[in-house]
Order: C-alpha cells, then sequence, then structure tokens
C-alpha cells in the first residue's frame, strides 16, 4: 500500500510534464511562423515599485519603454522548409533583411534552431505547447520575463 501511494503522485507528476509540451515532428513545422517576444510589463512595473533608489527606477522605466517600442518595430518570421533548411526574415524598422540558417529535432523531439546575425538562440530549445511553438531553455523552464515562441502564419494553420 506504501508503495502505491509512493507511485500515485510520481505518475501524476510524469503525466502532468509531458501534458505540458508536445514534442516536434517536421511535418508540424514546414511552413511560415511569425515569433513573438512577449514582455511582462506587469512584472517589470512591479520591480520598479519594489525599487528603492529613484535613479533605478527610472533607469529601469526608460529601459522597459524602449524594449517595448523595439518590440512594436520588429517582425521576425521563420521559413521552416524541407530538410533542415530555414528562412529567416527581419523587418526591423521597416528595413528588411533575409538570412538563412539550419533547424532541426533532436532525438527527444526537440527543435533546435541555428543561430544567425539576427537571431541568437542561447542554447534553447522550442517545444509544442498547444498550437504554439514555445522556446525552453536548457533547465527545461520558460523565461518568466519575456515569454518567447512561434505562431504559425500559413493559411492552412493546423489545428
Amino acid at each position: 500500500m506504501k508503495k502505491l501511494i509512493l507511485i500515485i503522485p510520481l505518475l501524476f507528476t510524469f503525466v502532468f510534464a509531458n501534458a505540458q509540451y508536445k514534442k516536434v515532428k517536421e511535418k508540424d513545422i514546414i511552413g511560415t511562423w511569425r515569433l513573438v517576444i512577449d514582455v511582462d510589463m506587469e512584472k517589470i512595473e512591479d520591480e520598479i515599485d519594489d525599487e528603492d533608489n529613484a535613479f533605478a527606477r527610472i533607469v529601469i522605466r526608460s529601459v522597459s519603454g524602449l524594449v517595448d517600442g523595439i518590440l512594436d518595430n520588429l517582425d521576425i518570421y521563420f521559413e521552416f522548409k524541407e530538410d533542415g533548411r530555414l528562412k529567416v526574415m527581419v523587418d526591423a524598422f521597416g528595413v528588411d533583411d533575409v538570412e538563412y540558417t539550419e533547424w532541426s529535432i533532436n532525438r527527444r523531439g526537440e527543435l533546435i534552431i541555428e543561430d544567425t546575425d539576427s537571431f541568437q538562440s542561447d542554447d534553447e530549445y522550442w517545444m509544442f505547447d498547444g498550437n504554439l511553438l514555445v522556446a525552453y531553455g536548457n533547465d527545461g523552464k520558460v523565461d518568466d520575463d519575456a515569454k518567447v515562441y512561434l505562431v504559425n502564419v500559413d493559411s492552412n494553420n493546423r489545428d
């Protein structure tokens, strides 16, 4: 009976952990995806409120406004092609740039995107969370301050 009591919570933990993300398969990512960087502005505001130093509050508020403005003027699209080819299209402040790199799926079903001049993966991997491709750090966690994910923008968006 003691073994059963120990196994049941472990089983629920395993099922919950696996339900959070789904392995990536090539057929599911071929197409065009838009990069979204969702900065938690509420968390930044909390940090500003918690800061005792007035100068530090001014700097944090300025930097957060600057980051928000940059993100509003930055569009990055990934076109996943067969055989591990990836076209990265960047529109920053009205200036377009196209770069090429490679992608792969490791044996754990994690999508790995190689770095370009405009995109640095910082050893991240991507997994499905519903219909989104979400970036995870090597520690297996999503960044608390800014969630980074890809949204499929093809007209034949899969459900």
